[in-house]
């Protein structure tokens, strides 16, 4: 498992999920609770395949 396999378009969703997240429970709106949960998990799921794949060249 590589972290550096990991791409910059994941990271953000990762970040970005828990924008929404944090908003989400800064402002008690489980909409957005929900939604930034559900980001965070597929984000969590392509960086984990990104990190356990074959090496990439770039």
């Amino acid at each position: 498992m590589n972290i550096r396999q990991v791409q910059p378009a994941t990271i953000a969703l990762l970040v970005a999920g828990a924008l929404v997240l944090a908003t989400g429970l800064y402002t008690v709106n489980t909409g957005l609770q929900l939604a930034g949960g559900l980001i965070l998990i597929v984000g969590a799921i392509l960086a984990l395949g990104q990190a356990s794949g074959p090496p990439r060249d770039r």
